[in-house]
């Protein structure tokens, strides 16, 4: 009787951890499962204020740089009815990823919204979805374009 019990109990520890592990399991798998990581470098193309940096250069085309980054689109250097330093609140999130041979379609969504420095607001747009093109070489990866539906 005594080990029907423990049988029992050991039964249900495995009940339990199961699904947990499976859940686990796969969050994990879905996190990497991607063809290119480009979160980080898209977030810095949007955000920086420094221009088309070297750096940058080895990851992104300038044309799509200039098209992604908010103080390109919004103008923001170049606006005297603002007081600088801007305030940005910024959100980036990864959607899903579509593989075609050699190039990746990245689809992810964003929000920003601007203000000076004396909470004037400046611009920003919410929740809008956008689409990067990536060559992929091996494991080099080259964002090439960019869809953002108008």
């Amino acid at each position: 009787m005594l080990i029907i019990k423990k049988k029992g109990v050991i039964y249900l520890i495995i009940l339990i951890f199961i699904p947990i592990l499976g859940f686990c399991g796969t969050s994990i798998v879905s996190r990497n499962n991607k063809d290119v990581d480009i979160y980080n470098t898209i977030k810095e193309a949007f955000l920086t204020d420094e221009g088309y940096s070297n750096e940058l250069s080895k990851y992104i085309s300038e044309e799509v740089f200039k098209r992604t980054n908010i103080y390109s689109v919004y103008r923001l250097n170049s606006r005297s009815e603002y007081k600088k330093p801007f305030k940005v609140d910024f959100r980036l999130k990864e959607d899903s990823q579509k593989v075609n041979k050699d190039i990746v379609y990245v689809k992810m969504t964003y929000s920003v919204a601007i203000t000076d420095s004396q909470n004037k607001d400046v611009g920003g747009s919410w929740n809008i979805p956008i689409t990067f093109t990536v060559k992929k070489t091996g494991n080099q990866w080259y964002i090439i374009d960019k869809y953002e539906p108008a």
